[in-house]
């Protein structure tokens, strides 16, 4: 690596972790990190007992955060640091596999991208398994790039088996990533037995996992009820901008240009070298998503974004071979500038404005308070939210109120008041893990009154109901003196926080 690379590489990786580090716990856990939280509280045992029947991922990523909150804490800052720790690595990572595919100047283009791709930062600062996998699937795609050669050394096919399989161990749609290069690898060496020899082991490590993955299919069935085309039409804007952007249309329009003029790049500007590894490049981009079209097929309907990311890799990889092409000249710069200008406004964007962020959770049991009434808990009904993570996260002892029903002494109804309507797939963890309602504040329960004004919680309305003594409330109860306005209460969506 020449000086100027070395320090264009530096710089990026700087930048990188500033992004993905910047206000990295300012933000609750949402639905999807509660199962992190509650996975790696638990002891191994335990951890691998639940793991089946919460997850839809292998085991790796759990245990190497398990590990790592007790080294850094459970906190939402140190406990994302890993994604982002994962995140960073992969910008040196990708400029060395593009640099050995193509070039070094696709290799600086491609680091560029990674560093400010808005799903990768956004990924990046996410307490789940992707950010590893992207990681992972970056090394595996560094590692193919050196066996794909006509005599790879030992080292380099080792080094394949070992990321491949521990990409498969991360995310089992890090399938897109490896089954494509080992179709590569085998037919450019089909006759060393080296290189047979790691695609057969890796191809046991895949069957190793299929146990749990069928155990794990179950909690897939939300996808596949959601139209395919719907999925399908967010894929190549999610894999661009991110899964919230401000002015979506002309950054859109803008990325797009860029993209185009890659293409154009590569087409008349580059030479043949860098041809060929951006044939190697889409050869990958393709296999993988043709496999995932075939996975329905067969019956694994799980097509949405955030399953695809590792494809981004190979993707960005064959953007950056258009605009760092050799004789591309000032075009590829600005390009690329664009690109990673769109991304650094998604990524500020959406930190910043909580439309684009997580549900503010914690900012919720904040203002309930953590003092709860002498002698008795607290009940909260949170209208359209029948679920009890990730609010017991921060709210130790919560738990469903049963038919019996408890004595309480205040009664919390919540409302969203942000998100977007159920008829919209969303599946990140924006505001749109929240269906918004209107505040039911003609609610009557006996023995309570209404104790100060509604007041708001960033994405949250509240109405706080007192009693002068504890009175017993139930569900059955609760959910007659909803307004006719207000949603039937489901027999679990009410809460009860213990004393301590």
């Amino acid at each position: 690596m020449s000086d100027r690379a070395t320090v264009a590489v530096i710089g990026l990786t700087l930048v990188a972790a500033a992004v993905r580090f910047w206000r990295i716990g300012h933000q609750s856990f949402w639905y999807d990190e509660a199962f992190t939280v509650v996975l790696v509280h638990r002891s191994p045992s335990a951890m691998f007992s639940l793991l089946p029947k919460t997850e839809l991922t292998p085991p790796l990523y759990y245990c190497v955060a398990w590990v790592w909150v007790r080294v850094f804490g459970y906190g939402e800052a140190a406990l994302r640091s890993l994604s982002a720790l994962a995140g960073v690595a992969t910008v040196p990572v990708i400029y060395a596999a593009a640099k050995e595919l193509i070039s070094r100047r696709a290799g600086l283009v491609a680091a560029a991208l990674a560093a400010f791709n808005p799903l990768l930062i956004w990924y990046s600062q996410e307490a789940r398994s992707y950010s590893l996998l992207v990681l992972l699937g970056t090394l595996s795609l560094l590692a193919f790039a050196h066996v794909r050669l006509p005599r790879p050394s030992v080292r380099w096919i080792i080094a394949w088996f070992v990321v491949s399989s521990l990409t498969l161990a991360t995310h089992y749609f890090g399938a897109l990533a490896v089954v494509p290069e080992a179709v590569w690898l085998v037919w450019v060496h089909r006759r060393d037995r080296r290189v047979l020899l790691a695609i057969a082991g890796v191809a046991a490590v895949g069957c190793g996992l299929l146990p749990i993955a069928l155990t794990q299919r179950q909690n897939a069935n939300w996808i596949a009820w959601w139209p395919l085309n719907k999925r399908l039409s967010q894929l190549t804007p999610q894999l661009l901008l991110g899964t919230g952007a401000p002015a979506r249309t002309v950054l859109k329009l803008a990325g797009a240009a860029a993209v185009l003029l890659a293409a154009f790049m590569l087409a008349r500007r580059a030479d043949t070298a860098e041809r060929r590894g951006a044939f190697i490049a889409a050869t990958l981009v393709l296999l993988g998503f043709a496999l995932s079209l075939l996975l329905i097929l067969l019956g694994v309907d799980e097509l949405i974004t955030r399953n695809l990311i590792v494809v981004l890799i190979p993707l960005i990889v064959l953007i950056a071979a258009g605009l760092g092409a050799r004789r591309a000249w000032w075009f590829g710069w600005v390009g690329a500038g664009t690109l990673c200008a769109i991304g650094a406004v998604v990524a500020i964007s959406v930190s910043v404005d909580r439309h684009f962020q997580r549900p503010d959770w914690r900012g919720l049991a904040r203002a309930i308070g953590p003092q709860l009434p002498v002698g008795s808990g607290r009940a909260l009904l949170l209208q359209n939210y029948p679920g009890i993570l990730p609010l017991q996260l921060y709210m130790p002892g919560l738990r469903f109120i049963k038919a019996p029903g408890v004595r309480v002494r205040e009664v919390y109804v919540v409302a969203a008041t942000e998100g977007l309507p159920k008829a919209w797939f969303c599946w990140w963890g924006s505001a749109c893990n929240l269906s918004p309602s209107l505040l039911d504040t003609s609610i009557h329960l006996r023995g309570f009154h209404q104790d100060g004004p509604v007041f708001q919680v960033s994405q949250f309305e509240v109405l706080r109901l007192r009693a002068a003594r504890p009175v017993r409330v139930t569900p059955r109860e609760v959910s007659r003196a909803l307004s006719t306005t207000t949603p039937t209460l489901p027999f679990d969506g009410l809460l009860f926080q213990r004393p301590a």
